[in-house]
């Protein structure tokens, strides 16, 4: 018995391994996609709430001056500005 090379069988199943990996590599994107869009959900609504507020309760926010602070390791930094200083324009 002489067995023969089969060139189109083995393109066959070449093309079904290739198009099985890209179906598994498309499904873990789109898996990725959706838990990045439940991720930005919150922080879109969150942002939106910002920004569309009415303008009272905005400069109401900061009419003294505002803080901030940040960490960086085991050091708190506290900083207080004026939102005028911030807001003018300098030229």
């Amino acid at each position: 018995m002489e067995e023969k090379f089969d060139l189109g069988h083995c393109v066959k199943k070449a093309f079904v391994v290739v198009a099985g990996v890209s179906l598994v590599f498309i499904g873990i994107m789109a898996f990725l996609t959706l838990i990045g869009v439940i991720i930005a959900i919150p922080l879109l609504k969150k942002g939106s709430r910002y920004l569309l507020a009415a303008n009272d309760s905005t400069d109401n926010h900061f009419a003294n001056g505002g803080k901030l602070k940040l960490k960086c390791g085991n050091k708190n930094m506290k900083l207080k500005f004026d939102e005028a200083e911030l807001l003018d324009e300098k030229s």
